[in-house]
């Protein structure tokens, strides 16, 4: 732990023009190394047709206690929850798709055939269940909404209760004994709380990482889509039952005891700031919807993924037999915590969509949309949802707009007219996060001066990606499609 600091210190100072930075190193920050404490897949799709497969993978040599959680895309409501004991180097598997219940009912699950032990038990041969399905659940989510979403993972904590270090531990690719999960809470060698209340675990050390790939079964065409990590989310255990209804929400996004997040910021004469901000704490949201906890610290998570401007590519080519077709996904992961200025829909401005030659379009967006591109009065539309997915069609004669790449049944279009392909930036103009900092701290060689008004705390955080999908001949094999991580931009202070 102690070489990685230094070493990220060091990386910081070389950015800062050689000002040597004593800071906190146990601020919340995204890790560009891809592994962390918390981990965010942006989207899952189980519409009919498509399959999503998800891999968690532990890449410490330590025993680990990690919540996932999967998320609807209308509310970000939780749908589907458990706990892993992840042993070293393990790698956990599943996906999600649509499968029958014990009803015969076809429903929303996760389906696993992995051994690695859990709560409540998913797969085991030594059960006979060699593979599961985990429906998901939610009285108040429509059945499409369940079909798309995103994926929280959050580690809890390193396991130093010997008798379960041992039981998970594989042998020949199985766990020794996964009932020792259940027997340590029994005996309360497990316990539920943060810090010293969670028995058995000690603080959460990182190095999780994973992947993700959405399968189009009968399109022939998958895209492969990398999470999202966070560093330094928390520096004390947490450790809940996924099925005790007074604490299923936790941990969460918003339960990290860290108060502080990291950023590196252009400032106005060009150089590079190391912005530090400490959070204040906010009424749990979720308490004012159901009698469950989720939190009071958003604003740390917040902030490494804020985002005022979003920007990506687009192809919607469908000339020389291309059959170009292009969705954004634009999720806000932070949507349920109260912080976007009151509300919790979303208003998107056009800041500009161009074609690859420089080209600005000025015609009318679909209506629909509540867009209206225009270079000098540049119109809002609402994205009323925490996994948004936009299509981007053409007028293009001979572009099929019957179909999507992602099947979403809540699709919105943007039309860039006769544009085939190009790329495009929206902007989040309407929202700060000023309301909940304490104090700001700035380091550099020129260090600008920082407070709740700054440029630097405007937009919203935001994830996401293009996934694009076109033809380069006849017939499935000849499908091809990849997805563009979106581009965040942040404003620049101004002298």
């Amino acid at each position: 732990m102690f070489k990685k600091h230094k070493l990220a210190l060091g990386i910081a100072a070389s950015l800062l023009g050689g000002v040597v930075v004593y800071t906190s190193v146990q601020a919340v920050h995204v890790n560009p190394d891809g592994t962390g404490q918390v981990l965010i897949f942006p989207y899952y799709n189980a519409h009919p047709g498509y399959i999503t497969n998800v891999n968690l993978v532990n890449s410490t040599n330590q025993t680990k206690a990690v919540r996932i959680r999967f998320r609807d895309s209308a509310e970000n409501s939780d749908v589907s929850n458990f706990n892993l004991y992840l042993s070293p180097q393990d790698v956990w598997t599943g996906s999600v798709r649509i499968a029958k219940n014990k009803s015969g009912v076809d429903v929303v699950s996760v389906n696993t055939r992995d051994r690695t032990c859990a709560m409540p038990a998913l797969a085991s041969c030594k059960t006979g269940e060699c593979e599961v399905n985990i429906p998901f659940n939610s009285l108040d989510v429509k059945a499409a909404d369940l079909e798309e979403g995103f994926i929280e993972v959050i580690e809890m904590g390193v396991v130093n209760d010997s008798t379960v270090v041992a039981g998970v531990k594989h042998v020949n690719g199985i766990p020794k004994d996964c009932t020792v999960i259940e027997k340590a809470w029994t005996d309360k060698r497990f316990t539920a709380g943060a810090g010293d209340k969670a028995l058995g675990l000690t603080a959460p050390s990182g190095g999780l990482f994973g992947s993700s790939a959405i399968l189009n079964i009968a399109g022939g065409g998958a895209i492969a889509i990398d999470p999202v990590a966070i560093e330094n989310y928390s520096t004390v255990a947490q450790h809940y039952k996924p099925t005790d209804i007074n604490t299923f929400l936790l941990p969460s996004l918003a339960s990290g005891n860290v108060t502080t997040s990291n950023i590196l910021v252009k400032n106005a004469d060009g150089n590079t700031d190391l912005v530090e901000t400490e959070w204040k704490a906010t009424e749990d949201a979720c308490l004012k919807a159901i009698a469950a906890p989720c939190g009071t610290n958003p604003y740390p998570m917040a902030h490494v993924l804020l985002g005022a401007h979003l920007m990506n590519e687009y192809f919607a080519d469908p000339t020389g037999g291309y059959d170009g077709h292009t969705d954004w996904v634009i999720t806000f992961p932070m949507r349920q915590y109260d912080i976007f200025n009151g509300s919790n829909d979303v208003l998107a401005t056009i800041a500009g969509v161009y074609d690859r030659e420089e080209n600005q379009q000025t015609t009318a967006r679909n209506a629909g949309f509540g867009f209206v591109a225009n270079t000098t009065a540049k119109e809002q539309g609402l994205l009323a949802r925490g996994v948004n997915v936009i299509s981007f069609t053409s007028t293009d004669g001979s572009y099929d707009k019957t179909y999507t790449v992602l099947g979403s049944a809540a699709t919105q279009e943007l039309s860039v007219g006769a544009f085939v392909n190009g790329w495009a930036n929206l902007s989040f103009p309407a929202y700060t996060l000023g309301a909940g900092i304490s104090k700001v701290t700035a380091y550099g060689k020129s260090a600008g001066s920082y407070d709740a008004s700054s440029v630097i705390y405007q937009g919203v955080p935001v994830l996401g990606f293009a996934a694009i999908q076109g033809k380069v001949g006849a017939g499935n094999a000849a499908n091809f499609a990849d997805a563009i991580p979106h581009r965040v931009g942040h404003l620049v202070p101004s002298k």
